[in-house]
């Protein structure tokens, strides 16, 4: 089978028409969305708080991060360079380096910009590239960067279709191949009418591609963790699950023009790769932009190797993952046979309960101490307070830590009875107060 096309075409026009027959809906739908939940807090921090606390001390397992990758090498150096960094695979916008690429030992990702307005010529001459790559080699196709961002004129119903349209296509002509597309991500903001909009952009995909840039704005770097958490949620909403392709900040924003810590790089770089992330890539290689700031090209190579030894060192190991509220985040590694790991890292600037700043800690627990070895308080507050909404019955002093009752967000089915009775937009301030809303919902 020869793809053509023309078939996109006719489902390309249809789309047209339907754009243009009806920009009042669009608008209307645009307002909607962004127009104020008078329910919500107009506070950012707040608003951060209740979209986090569903995931405060939620065990998360996964396996580690395998798969290393990088954005716009413009040279054949510069994949021989990250080949030898221990990256796997690169993302190609430019035309004359896959086979370059694949000479390396690289996988390829190829990059696409395809919006309503895409010409015919521009969809065949994307899909005659793809053609071009060792098939073995060519493991995504990337269809658009943030079309939320880049092109908002284009509705996410078109990126369906087209997927819908491309699909068996590429299952027939290059089976190993996943069609993949990226938006920034699940921001902690977002209200209900955000999940349901993008849950349509998780359905046009195999693959999906996510950017924290925490560090842009100096904001906390455990939203790595939560992003990825977010992005989860949305997969449930859309009912699908997609593999996630972690993007992290290796370059500079105007005017700020500064780059990560290699500390915050770390950080950031382990609660990907033990949150669920099948693969960790950066954007971008840009040497003139990494030489620029004294010492980051030979740290951020120290770190690249620390980062591929730590994911060959535990590639067997089951891996569960969590944080609490004051934003360290703990993991236990459990491999086969031998002894088990455990990973605290501190996510913020700060000195953290006994931990340094952005310090991340790893001990290994022997294997007959191992296999008893379990995340503390995972669920003892959350067991206690779904037990006495769930049940309607008295909430009985908890044993456990205040802390993890605190600025949890009630989500049981009497979330309403309890938002009604707890302070500060549905956040369960204190022990004291949910056990007090547990008991008026008897």
């Amino acid at each position: 089978m020869c793809f053509s096309v023309a078939a996109v075409v006719p489902y390309v026009c249809v789309l047209v028409c339907v754009v243009i027959a009806g920009p009042p809906c669009a608008r209307s739908q645009e307002s909607a969305l962004n127009a104020p939940d008078p329910h919500l807090s107009t506070d950012p921090e707040e608003r951060r708080l209740v979209s986090n606390a569903r995931y405060i001390q939620r065990p998360v397992h996964t396996k580690v991060t395998q798969q290393f990758e990088m954005y716009d090498p413009h040279s054949e150096g510069a994949l021989h360079d990250l080949k030898s960094m221990g990256f796997t695979q690169v993302v190609l916008d430019w035309p004359n380096l896959h086979h370059a690429a694949t000479d390396a030992g690289l996988n390829v990702v190829l990059a696409n910009w395809w919006t309503l307005n895409t010409s015919d010529k521009d969809i065949d001459a994307g899909i005659a590239r793809a053609r071009n790559v060792a098939p073995k080699k060519l493991i995504g196709f990337s269809i658009m960067d943030e079309p939320g961002r880049n092109a908002p004129e284009t509705p996410f119903t078109f990126y369906e279709e087209l997927y819908s349209v491309l699909e068996p296509v590429f299952r027939e002509q290059f089976p190993t191949t996943r069609l993949e597309i990226s938006h920034w991500g699940p921001m902690a903001t977002w209200t209900d009418q955000h999940y349901e909009k993008f849950s349509h952009l998780y359905q046009a995909a195999d693959v999906m591609r996510i950017m924290p840039y925490p560090d842009l704005y100096e904001a906390p770097l455990d939203d790595v963790f939560f992003m990825i958490q977010r992005s989860r949620r949305l997969m449930e909403i859309a009912g699908v699950r997609r593999p996630l392709v972690v993007i992290l900040q290796a370059w500079v924003l105007p005017p700020k023009n500064k780059l990560p810590e290699i500390d915050e790089l770390r950080v950031m770089a382990y609660q990907t790769m033990l949150s669920g992330a099948e693969t960790l890539s950066f954007f971008e290689y840009n040497l003139d932009v990494w030489n620029r700031a004294p010492g980051f090209q030979v740290q951020f190579r120290q770190l690249m190797a620390e980062l591929t030894q730590f994911s060959r060192a535990n590639r067997e190991s089951s891996v569960e993952t969590m944080i609490d509220s004051k934003g360290i985040l703990t993991t236990r590694l459990t491999p086969p046979r031998g002894s088990h790991l455990r990973v605290l890292i501190n996510t913020r600037r700060t000195r953290n309960r006994d931990m340094d700043p952005l310090e991340v800690r790893m001990t290994k627990i022997p294997e007959h101490r191992g296999s008893r070895l379990a995340l503390k308080d995972t669920t003892c507050g959350i067991t206690e307070l779904n037990r006495c909404v769930t049940q309607r019955a008295p909430c009985r002093t908890s044993s456990c830590t205040p802390s993890l009752l605190r600025h949890r967000r009630c989500s049981n089915p009497t979330d309403h009875a309890l938002n009604r009775t707890t302070s500060k937009n549905n956040l369960c301030q204190n022990g004291l107060q949910i056990r007090k809303a547990c008991n008026r919902t008897r």
